[in-house]
């Protein structure tokens, strides 16, 4: 039995449905002793709502066992390997191309035949995350032949030449010019040998791209910057507010710092019942492994009264910062301790929250009791204003007189 997969074109927002059942194709003589295995239908997508003329947007792949690999076939024409003719076809221009088997599943196989999916195409789709999302439930079934199209789509595209254009480089996939790194990106190692040039600018791997980081930023990484690193690129600080000046510090240097630069933070160990703190009294615990050693990390709430109380050394754990009315603030989750400290803070928190329940129910009590007074005291003394003064009485009744009798003679 062949297997098929299939293509098919959405305009805008709406798709044309082509009955492929009846469509016969009989191979070339050449092809034709080879052992066919897999058909699929293939859709390509243009949302675009321009009046362009409707091309052919739907074909099959085949896949050939002999040759390890798929074969695009237009019915219509009765051709076969015609990637470029199906592409230049079908109804311009081509975001998406989808190829679909018997069983449901759905694959994208656009950059088989887009030509500029590097450049052109990647950026008139939708966001890759959104869409890798949701033809997820309908993906193939993982299989060495699924694996082998992918590590042949990517050789592909790593075998186009270089684009001969300095836009097209821009947030390319593979390759990249030094004028458009961001802020925290840089060419590494420094002497990596370009790929090619462009207008005599040379273009490097994107592999070559690296992140670089400050020192802060580092530490939330349980990373630390060696000693006597030379920042690997300067940039210009965000503007800071001097609060002894009462100005704004503009053009600040930055140092920044790639991973090669930086090591695993070990931090200090607790020594003699005293917790290590930073300048701030905090404890920076972004990652679990930058616990100092020999304490514990505490999520209970009200835990540094309790130490307050016994004597026991409790620092704030800080495991983030969030940005909040134009600065940044810690965000502190429970308490580092030492280890010998935990059972003794950890009863005594126990009870102290046991008393401190008591007491929220005793002032609950004692709450809703004067509530209940007040409430007594305030009827009784309005029944006795309305026994005395007739208080509460509607003012047509006070108002009111009796009619005189009248006597008849």
């Amino acid at each position: 039995m062949n297997d098929v997969r299939s293509k098919v074109q959405k305009k805008g927002r709406s798709t044309k449905a082509v009955d492929t059942s009846d469509c016969d194709f009989e191979p070339s003589k050449a092809n034709s002793s080879k052992k066919k295995s897999v058909d699929r239908r293939v859709l390509s997508s243009d949302e675009d709502n321009s009046p362009n003329k409707i091309g052919n947007d739907f074909w099959a792949e085949v896949f050939l066992e002999a040759e390890e690999k798929w074969i695009s076939v237009d019915l219509r024409k009765g051709k076969i390997h015609c990637i470029q003719q199906l592409f230049r076809g079908a109804t311009q221009p081509v975001r998406y191309i989808v190829a679909w088997d018997d069983a449901g599943a759905l694959k994208d196989v656009t950059r088989r035949y887009a030509p500029q999916w590097m450049t052109v195409t990647r950026r008139q789709r939708v966001d890759e995350n959104w869409w890798r999302e949701t033809i997820a439930p309908y993906a193939p079934c993982p299989s060495l032949r699924e694996k082998e199209e992918d590590e042949d789509l990517d050789r592909q595209l790593h075998d186009k030449p270089l684009p001969t254009t300095v836009s097209e480089y821009k947030n390319h996939p593979l390759y990249a010019l030094r004028r458009h790194l961001l802020k925290f990106e840089a060419i590494y190692p420094p002497d990596a040998l370009p790929m090619g040039f462009v207008r005599g600018e040379p273009v490097y791997s994107r592999s070559c791209v690296v992140d670089l980081h400050t020192r802060e930023t580092w530490i939330k990484e349980a990373k630390l910057v060696r000693r006597n690193e030379e920042p690997y690129k300067i940039v210009k600080a965000r503007p800071k507010w001097d609060k002894v000046s009462q100005t704004v510090i503009n053009d600040l240097p930055l140092p920044l710092f790639g991973h090669w630069q930086v090591e695993d933070y070990i931090p200090p160990p607790a020594v003699d019942g005293k917790v290590p703190r930073n300048e701030y009294g905090n404890v920076e615990l972004y990652k679990p492994c930058m616990l100092p050693a020999g304490t514990v990390h505490l999520q209970v709430p009200q835990l540094a009264r309790v130490a307050r109380k016994l004597g026991i050394d409790c620092a704030p754990a800080v495991v983030g910062w969030e940005f909040s009315g134009g600065g940044s603030h810690p965000v502190l989750d429970g308490f580092i301790v030492c280890e010998e400290f935990k059972e003794t803070l950890l009863n005594a928190w126990d009870k102290e929250m046991d008393e401190s329940a008591k007491r929220s129910k005793e002032k609950l009590e004692a709450k809703v009791y004067g509530n209940w007074k007040r409430l007594i005291k305030g009827l009784l003394i309005r029944e006795r204003l309305k026994t005395k003064y007739n208080f509460g009485v509607p003012v047509t009744e006070k108002k009111k007189k009796p009619k005189p009798s009248t006597s008849t003679s």
